[in-house]
């Protein structure tokens, strides 16, 4: 589905959405620790967790949050890892559809349950490590959207924005990754290397944003390489790579990137664009019908890091929608939209189903692209290459202020544009 890169356990996971994978059961005495995982600050100081600054913003303020404007589109339109070092400070950023977000969350796993939340007992260390992270990470970075109310065996804390108490008092009521869903709107996937044959396996997961139609709990176990085996340029170019970097990868050293493609709904567990006629039988006309304005560039904002008690790789997936229309004054991306869609890898067209929308969507890029020639944001001499500000939009800084937080400055921007505004879960497919 989504463009391939740095973890291809997204790329597989995540982005294989009706194809059949085969089955890989894990090696006898599996483990979940590796023989280095009991690290501490005592001794090993570079294996110990950096803390965020304190973002002191109200749930009140919440709404007028966004996150990063991400714009992560290349030309020439290869498949790189793209990443960049992450500032710890927006390993799990707020925004104003973190109350939708955390909602959406809440159905689907009552819903479909172990189709998007699944995990094996082999895991379980690594996901209860997951969530005391995330718990301290939310108390620190957010104390005013986060109260602790108990600290003895376990924590209790009260989410402010959602008004729910979070009992983490020992024994625990529910699974890690249940915890760990209400506090955060990212996706979560845990991944667990097996010292018998030095391989990684998924051993834990809580996505109910996958964005296509496919289940979490027959990937549940399987190693990186059967998951990702139809996986575009998977096996030329990612295969070794990626066991190269997740066994060097340090535990104070997080990574991020971003991969995108484009539907018209703004729906999380599935996309139109990667629907089934099972479920949507008229879905060529129900496109064809939507106007091109209305079409959304999904931006999976992913982040990796690795845990220093389970030596655990984690890594977060988080949707932001952006439509193309408020992108259409920006230099040079309906340039670039339009040249991915028709001039990308071959491979990538099919896998994003770029060739399925781009008809319907190319007079309105051509107006777009016209457009921004007659207002002079462009003009004959402007190559057409990756911006400089990338992989997010040409009015920011890319030091953020981590004190502040993010707020949206584009005047083409409404504060009242919420993508989850007239959401109707009664509407939804059967298999959303």
């Amino acid at each position: 589905m989504l463009e391939a890169g740095f973890l291809v356990l997204f790329i597989g996971a995540l982005l294989l959405s009706h194809k059949q994978i085969k089955s890989v059961i894990l090696p006898q005495n599996f483990i979940s620790k590796p023989k280095n995982s009991l690290k501490t600050k005592e001794n090993d100081e570079s294996e110990s967790i950096s803390k965020p600054s304190p973002l002191m913003i109200t749930p009140e303020e919440v709404a007028n949050y966004d996150d990063r404007p991400w714009r992560p589109f290349r030309w020439p339109y290869h498949q790189t890892m793209s990443i960049f070092k992450l500032d710890i400070n927006h390993w799990l950023d707020m925004d104003k559809y973190y109350q939708h977000y955390i909602n959406e969350k809440k159905r689907i796993r009552m819903k479909y349950g172990k189709q998007n939340f699944d995990w094996l007992p082999e895991g379980y260390d690594a996901c209860f490590e997951l969530m005391e992270t995330v718990t301290q990470h939310m108390l620190n970075r957010y104390p005013l959207l986060f109260t602790l109310l108990k600290d003895g065996k376990g924590k209790v804390v009260k989410n402010e924005v959602t008004n729910e108490i979070l009992d983490m008092s020992l024994p625990l009521k529910q699974h890690p990754l249940i915890y760990v869903s209400k506090m955060a709107k990212e996706d979560f996937y845990v991944v667990l290397k097996n010292p018998k044959d030095g391989l990684h396996y998924l051993v834990a997961a809580a996505v109910p944003f996958p964005g296509g139609s496919f289940g979490i709990d027959s990937k549940i176990g399987k190693h990186l390489d059967i998951i990702h085996e139809d996986v575009p340029y998977y096996k030329e170019k990612l295969q070794k790579s990626m066991e190269r970097w997740f066994n060097k990868m340090n535990v104070n050293e997080p990574v991020e990137r971003a991969s995108w493609y484009i539907t018209w709904d703004s729906h999380l567990k599935v996309n139109n664009i990667y629907q089934i006629a099972k479920f949507k039988p008229n879905l060529k006309l129900e496109m064809e019908s939507t106007d091109p304005k209305d079409f959304n560039v999904r931006v999976e904002r992913q982040t990796l890091r690795r845990l220093p008690k389970s030596q655990a790789i984690i890594f977060t997936n988080h949707p932001v929608f952006y439509s193309i229309e408020e992108m259409k004054d920006e230099p040079m991306i309906p340039s670039i939209l339009k040249k991915i869609l028709y001039e990308g890898p071959q491979d990538i067209l099919k896998y994003k189903n770029f060739e399925f929308i781009r008809d319907h969507l190319s007079d309105y890029l051509d107006k777009l692209i016209k457009r921004q020639y007659e207002l002079a944001i462009i003009n004959e001499e402007t190559p057409l290459k990756t911006q400089p500000n990338y992989p997010f939009a040409h009015w920011v800084k890319t030091d953020f202020d981590q004190l502040k937080g993010w707020n949206n400055p584009s005047d083409s921007y409404s504060k009242q544009h919420m993508k989850t505004h007239g959401f109707n879960k009664e509407k939804l497919a059967n298999n959303e």
